[in-house]
């Protein structure tokens, strides 16, 4: 017999926020959250999410033992924007239960039903900037920051739950042994014509970092408009991811394309500190988690490629190329030997070109389930 709790209080959001750990104690590439880092992306306090929306967090137990949990998440900013009647769950973690699994997805559905919604679309983690999708292939390694990870019968459960795929994302791998011959030599071909017109390539200044978030933020709202599921964000949330990036990256690993004192386009990459945290092995930093994470810090031979924009007026010249070559061999001083870009949704033809032109290789894919509130609710 199934039991669906709703969270009402911190021991029970300690259950929810340690349960994964418990669920993938015995598995190689599981990557803990920082229970810390977590608590604070779930809080109303501390997430500027939650100044414009809301969630509710539940529990599966059989007899006293928690099996499962799960976020349903009304996203007003989404329903503002895309006006397509559609909630969301995330933080979806269940043991090899469809019973199980139904009960959870039951309670999420019924909450967004009553918020006035008939649709959900997840697994989504509060909204696309964060973690999406359910692992589908790639199940041998470990995922990158800020990327999901499951076991392989999670697809099977949403879809006999009476989800269906709604999109297809991947992960593409890029090696340093693989770029294509003469990258930087024509990267700095384009960057001569590129400053010829006013346009420039730099680091992020960390010394005028609110002057160049705020910056970021224009193109980032520009670059991705008319995406699919995009929500624009707003100050407040935007700074709050940048901050959180700023504990994890050098000023190298964020390029801003300027022109004049504009800034029209950003490559976002991150060192996959998920080498690290993965010795956290219970989410917990104290009373050994900050020395490890200190003494191992600059050695991560891999890295993450979170993201890169470019608003339409400047697609055109070549500087998403001059953006690659610059982190590629930022990357090669650091000791990195390949990294993942990623998410690139299957649509995205011309992020699937320039991936393909940069030999890389596609190594994890993802989907992301959708299904009206009717079905789970029958």
């Amino acid at each position: 017999m199934i039991e669906i709790a709703k969270v009402k209080n911190r021991r029970e959001l300690n259950e929810f926020i340690h349960f994964p750990h418990q669920l993938y104690r015995n598995d190689p590439h599981y990557v803990p959250v920082l229970n810390v880092l977590q608590r604070e992306q779930l809080s109303p306090r501390h997430n500027p999410f939650f100044g414009h929306s809301e969630a509710a967090y539940f529990l599966a137990r059989r007899d006293g033992r928690t099996v499962g949990r799960i976020a349903a998440i009304v996203n007003r900013m989404h329903l503002l924007y895309q006006n397509d009647g559609a909630g969301f769950f995330g933080f979806f973690d269940v043991e090899n239960s469809l019973t199980a699994a139904r009960a959870l997805l039951a309670a999420a559905a019924r909450y967004l039903r009553e918020s006035g919604l008939n649709t959900i679309i997840g697994p989504e983690n509060f909204t696309t900037n964060e973690s999406v999708g359910v692992l589908s292939s790639g199940f041998d390694s470990s995922p990158m920051p800020m990327m999901p990870y499951n076991f392989p019968y999670y697809k099977d459960l949403l879809l006999t739950s009476g989800f269906s795929p709604l999109m297809e994302l991947y992960s593409y791998y890029i090696s340093q042994d693989k770029l294509p011959a003469g990258i930087h030599e024509k990267a700095a071909l384009l960057e001569g014509r590129l400053n010829r017109k006013g346009i420039s390539i730099r680091p992020i200044d960390f010394g005028k970092f609110d002057a160049d978030i705020s910056g970021m933020r224009l193109a980032y709202n520009q670059a991705n408009e008319g995406n699919w599921g995009f929500v624009p964000l707003s100050e407040g949330e935007f700074a709050h991811m940048a901050r959180d990036l700023r504990r994890l990256v050098a000023p190298e690993n964020v390029l801003l394309a300027e022109a004049g004192s504009r800034i029209i386009g950003y490559l976002v990459s991150l060192p996959d500190v998920n080498q690290l945290f993965k010795k956290v092995r219970n989410g917990k930093l104290l009373p050994f988690g900050w020395i490890r994470l200190l003494a191992g810090w600059r050695k991560a031979t891999g890295m993450r490629i979170l993201i890169l924009g470019l608003i339409p007026a400047f697609r055109k010249y070549g500087i998403d190329w001059c953006l690659y070559s610059r982190i590629a061999r930022y990357a090669q001083q650091c000791g990195v030997r390949g990294a993942e870009a990623c998410y690139v949704m299957k649509s995205n033809t011309a992020m699937a070109r320039m991936m393909e032109r940069l030999n890389g290789e596609i190594v994890k894919e993802y989907l992301l389930f959708e299904a009206p509130l009717d079905r789970l609710l029958e």
